[in-house]
């Protein structure tokens, strides 16, 4: 430990890394190689490059200031902690539910079970809260860093022989990306909604900052804090271009398309690893897809009512007078309701689902983009602690992109 002093402080951004594999790389990043080829390959690494400096002010905030990136909001003004709550608000039910139902056709495929998608959803949202409620999250959570680290070994494997499959194609040309194709534009804003994470989540990475403090307070040093976030994100880049790559390889211009169905989906999945590793490794693929999902799933289930009702406390008085624990187990069952009753009345088709909801985080990017940068460069990070000046150009970028293809989408689909 001491020839690495820096494992010391490895932590959140593992835990980000656990959280953002999940539907942008198991579902819309095999997706994107199964319809494009490698066509969108750029795409992947241009989402991830620009949305940097709006991920990594959550680490670089809260080691300067030492408090919590929604401090960050609040010294702009209860504008943007508003925003900040309604967004927060108006999509965490469809993105539990979205991530739940994913998870939910991998487990079926477990167990080898057939059930409703929302009734099965039902139970693991429930394990998930009584998970919560006695208070297992860390030991399960340590356990699932290994399981993360299991997909991940056995995706690159995969990806790796799948050069290798002898796979079937078409005589004629596969689909190509049109950018005047709106369904094609659609599929690219929702691959690149949730690629590589929902920008809200920067704030759940400052809150795992904090917990790293030690018994005397300290936080993590700036260099480490950054090389833990910085290993997180470069990793989960680099994953989504394995399962763009893998699905490339073994489905593109096949005849063959993904099913629609979380359970039709979630076999296909696995079968494109046994394809190229063996038929041998179904039964680990399988389980190690479904703890990878149902890692993201908890996190997910766990972060949002922390966050909101840290915010709501921030915006109503009245709720300061209820405990911590108790309003986060108010949120924990408005999120938990919301997703069954979603899934129960509206939606089951896991695309759509997954396309509307990573729709949804692309259109609300740009507004926190912007809030972030205004922290990233603001009053409370002085000027000596402040990224460097191409990182600020970056940033710029990626806010003006954001802004203008979020116009450009909305105006060729409801214009």
């Amino acid at each position: 430990m001491k020839r690495f002093p820096f494992l010391a402080y490895l932590g959140p951004g593992l835990l980000y890394a656990g959280a953002a594999v999940g539907v942008s790389h198991l579902v819309q990043s095999t997706r994107a190689g199964a319809v494009y080829g490698y066509g969108l390959l750029a795409v992947v690494l241009f989402a991830n490059l620009i949305k940097y400096p709006f991920f990594v002010v959550g680490t670089k905030y809260t080691i300067v200031t030492g408090k919590s990136l929604l401090d960050g909001y609040e010294s702009l003004g209860r504008l943007p902690l508003w925003i900040f709550f309604c967004i927060s608000v108006g999509t965490m039910c469809i993105i539990v539910a979205t991530v739940t139902l994913v998870t939910s056709g991998l487990f079926s495929n477990l167990l080898g079970i057939t059930m409703e998608p929302w009734l099965l959803c039902s139970i693991i949202l429930l394990f998930c809260f009584l998970l919560l409620a006695i208070g297992k999250f860390k030991a399960l959570d340590g356990l699932m860093k290994w399981i993360v680290v299991l997909l991940t070994v056995a995706t690159i494997l995969a990806m790796l022989l799948s050069f290798y499959a002898e796979i079937p194609k078409l005589q004629t040309e596969g689909k190509m990306f049109s950018i005047s194709d709106l369904g094609d534009v659609a599929f690219l804003i929702a691959l690149m909604g949730w690629m590589p994470i929902p920008i809200e989540a920067a704030v759940w990475q400052s809150d795992w900052t904090l917990a790293k403090k030690t018994p005397d307070g300290k936080l993590p040093p700036m260099k480490y804090a950054l090389l833990d976030f910085n290993i997180g994100y470069i990793g989960t880049t680099l994953l989504a271009v394995c399962f763009l790559a893998l699905g490339s390889n073994m489905m593109y211009n096949t005849g063959m398309e993904f099913s629609p169905q979380a359970v039709g989906f979630a076999s296909q999945l696995v079968n494109l690893y046994t394809t190229a590793i063996g038929s041998w490794s179904y039964p680990i693929i399988l389980v190690a897809a479904f703890f990878t999902m149902f890692s993201t799933t908890l996190t997910c289930f766990d972060a949002y009512p922390r966050v909101v009702s840290n915010a709501s406390r921030r915006l109503f008085a009245k709720f300061n007078q209820i405990s911590s624990e108790k309003l986060y187990w108010y949120w924990i069952l408005v999120v938990g309701l919301g997703s069954i009753l979603l899934l129960l009345f509206f939606q089951t088709n896991m695309k759509r689902l997954v396309d509307f909801a990573t729709t949804v985080s692309f259109l609300n990017a740009p507004i926190l983009a912007l809030i972030h940068h205004l922290i990233l460069f603001g009053k409370e990070i002085p000027k000596e602690e402040r990224p460097k000046p191409w990182m600020n150009l970056l940033s710029w970028f990626g806010i003006l992109f954001l802004f203008g293809f979020s116009v450009y989408y909305i105006n060729i689909t409801f214009l």
